[in-house]
């Protein structure tokens, strides 16, 4: 029968398992070098988790966490809640403040038209008038002086013009009512545009035909009407006077004599002497300027006539 051969065993590991293990003692109740690694690794992937249980917090509750949510919305709601209702009362303010200043304009507007329309506080007490040159001046106030004592915003145009009607030389007139006291009024009077002479008479009329004035000595710078033009109705007598009320004042003191048989052959005389043949009664301005500027250019030639009826094509002679 072979003997058994007995292994090799390290003094160190025979020492050491003998030493570790205590007679009486189960092998099989102590961990396994497996189980005791892998708790080795449990705890170093979850230390914190241990450290703060250890501290005895507790996890947290999602219900709570919720509820701080709905609060924190519904303070953010009332906030913005608050801030519309600022605005919304600031534009309210606004809009009540510029109604309150309307509403007091129109007030003080309407109390001063009452204050002006029915007291005396505002009542005409100085009458002036304007453009008054052949007219008397002091007569025409005179005429307008029934008008004191009466409220500025109660004096009527109507009234005005009756007051009015004793001045030929008035063709129209404006009335300018100035507070507290003073109305205004400017006249413009009617130009002298032909003369007719009538047993040693000299009527003046201006282009409404409308007399304006008479003497018995020549007037100047008041062409005397010959031909149609004697008639104040002819279309001759229309487009005479209408020139003549139309030329620059400078020119038309030059005029002597006027005559036409219709209304496009209007001829002046100036008090040179020469002849005009003007024509009819368009282009007035223009051909008033044409002959002004030919009669600057003509002085001291011998010219007896000048045609500016067509103002593109003036001829002399």
């Amino acid at each position: 029968m072979p003997k058994a051969t007995a292994l090799p065993v390290d003094p160190e590991l025979a020492v050491s398992s003998e030493s570790a293990v205590e007679p009486g003692h189960d092998r099989s109740a102590e961990p396994s070098t497996e189980m005791v690694r892998e708790t080795a690794t449990e705890e170093a992937q979850a230390p914190k988790t241990r450290g703060l249980l250890s501290f005895g917090s507790k996890p947290a509750d999602p219900i709570q966490a919720a509820e701080r949510r709905v609060r924190a919305a519904e303070r953010q709601q009332k906030k913005r809640l608050r801030r519309e209702t600022r605005r919304f009362t600031q534009a309210i303010r606004h809009a009540r403040r510029r109604l309150l200043i309307s509403v007091g304009a129109i007030l003080l507007l309407l109390v001063f038209v009452i204050v002006g329309a029915f007291t005396p506080l505002m009542s005409v007490r100085d009458v002036q008038v304007e453009g008054a040159q052949a007219v008397n001046v002091e007569e025409v106030t005179a005429a307008l002086q029934r008008f004191e004592g009466v409220p500025l915003a109660l004096v009527d145009e109507n009234e005005v013009l009756r007051s009015l009607e004793g001045f030929p030389l008035i063709q129209r007139f404006g009335v300018e009512r100035i507070p507290p006291h003073t109305l205004l009024v400017r006249i413009e009077e009617r130009v002298p545009a032909i003369s007719l002479e009538q047993d040693g008479v000299f009527r003046q009329y201006d282009a409404a035909g409308v007399l304006v004035a008479e003497s018995t000595e020549k007037p100047e710078g008041v062409p005397i009407g010959e031909g149609s033009l004697r008639t104040t109705s002819s279309p001759a007598f229309h487009a005479a006077s209408k020139i003549v009320r139309d030329m620059p004042a400078e020119l038309r003191s030059q005029l002597v004599s006027a005559k036409a048989t219709s209304n496009q052959d209007v001829t002046f005389v100036l008090a040179s002497g020469i002849e005009v043949f003007w024509g009819s009664a368009d282009e007035t301005q223009r051909k008033a300027l044409l002959l002004q500027t030919m009669l600057e250019a003509l002085e001291g030639r011998a010219v007896s006539h000048i045609d500016v009826s067509s103002t593109s094509a003036p001829i002399f002679k």
